[in-house]
């Protein structure tokens, strides 16, 4: 039993992640917008590509920032990327009482009130320094100060302590990827008014997310971005606004063949006989279902079988679903899921939209039974 098992050959449904595309992402959106600094944000699993794969391939092209959601996934990096001199901000909410914590791993919490701040300075060591990322609420509604005079209170507690270290100060905008310009322009104003009306200096600055820095660029101070989606290579705005650059896309979706047979005519598939043959008709079974993040609605989605487009027939199951064929197909033949065969293609954004959701539910989705396999 002490055998290493190839785990890919006993369920063959996976993902591949290209960290290369990553990598000419990161580049290609510092360059459009002529930032000098990128904060990568990794939460969730990077998007569900692997956080620590993601972290050391970005970590080799010079980014030295990133931002994750919850301690454990920081710590989770701490431990498994042996680089000593990278920053990581936390992004979510954090219980004060776990500033020990923050601490012993060098993390950086986005803190959004003065009682926070208040208390976290009472478990903080004499000799030690905890740094802190100022979360300002200009209309996102979720965490932060909520007005100058807080953002001002917030400021000089931080400066007039020797326990405090300020490592940014930040916004995150509600629609910067959609067409509501004016609200887009309201969290601006606000920020601008209440960061330079505390004097906080801009190089703490940092607004752009993944929206703002492709279609915001030439409206915001663009010297440090933080983003997410782009590095992945897929539209965050999508089906609504149009990229205005080319990205490239990172993740593929693959299974294989595990059982093929004919329909009869009048034959049904999967639960609920939702689907019945009109004519004889080869079908395949593949090893995927929505306990590995296919979600249930993908139901007719089309998949890519030697470049060639077929469709999801029935409906989809915990563990598994069936696909039509054109033709009689062997066992252990390759299926794109997401990605490229031969001239054809599904991306990230068509699959989102077919699921009515967002590219990031997608990716995010994806469970741990889904190996993934770098590039």
């Amino acid at each position: 039993m002490n055998k290493k098992i190839d785990i890919l050959r006993t369920r063959p449904s996976w993902i591949e992640i290209n960290l290369k595309n990553v990598q000419e992402n990161a580049q290609t959106i510092m360059q459009y917008t002529g930032a000098k600094k990128l904060i990568a944000v990794v939460k969730a699993n990077a998007y569900g590509h692997g956080a620590v794969a993601t972290v050391k391939a970005l970590y080799a092209i010079g980014v030295r920032d990133f931002a994750v959601a919850t301690i454990a996934e920081a710590a989770l990096l701490r431990q498994e990327v042996a680089y000593d001199d990278f920053q990581i901000l936390l992004l979510g909410v954090q219980d004060v009482s776990f500033v020990d914590i923050m601490l012993a791993y060098h993390l950086s919490p986005a803190v959004g009130n003065l009682s926070w701040l208040q208390e976290a300075v009472k478990s903080i060591p004499e000799g030690k320094v905890l740094d802190v990322q100022l979360a300002i609420d200009t209309g996102m509604g979720r965490m932060g100060a909520h007005s100058q005079s807080q953002v001002t209170a917030m400021y000089a507690f931080i400066q007039s302590s020797d326990k405090l270290r300020l490592r940014g100060v930040f916004t995150h905008f509600a629609t910067a990827d959609d067409s509501n310009q004016q609200y887009y322009d309201e969290q601006v104003a606000n920020f601008y008014n209440w960061v330079r009306g505390a004097n906080i200096p801009n190089k703490y600055w940092h607004l752009a997310n993944s929206g703002s820095a492709l279609w915001h660029s030439k409206e915001i101070d663009i010297q440090t971005l933080r983003v997410g989606s782009v590095l992945y290579g897929y539209n965050p705005g999508a089906p609504k606004l149009k990229m205005p650059i080319q990205l490239k896309n990172v993740l593929s979706l693959k299974s294989r063949i595990g059982f093929v047979h004919e329909l009869g005519v009048g034959e049904s598939v999967s639960y609920g006989a939702t689907y019945t043959a009109e004519k004889p008709q080869w079908v395949a079974t593949l090893p995927i279902g929505y306990a590995d993040g296919y979600l249930r609605r993908m139901a007719g989605m089309k998949v890519l079988v030697a470049g060639h487009v077929e469709h999801v027939i029935g409906r989809i199951t915990m563990d598994q679903i069936v696909i039509s064929l054109n033709k009689e197909y062997p066992v252990d033949t390759e299926v794109t899921l997401i990605g490229r065969d031969g001239q054809e293609e599904i991306t990230v954004e068509e699959f989102a939209e077919y699921a009515d959701t967002i590219p990031h539910e997608i990716s995010t989705t994806f469970s741990a039974r889904l190996p993934r396999i770098y590039d």
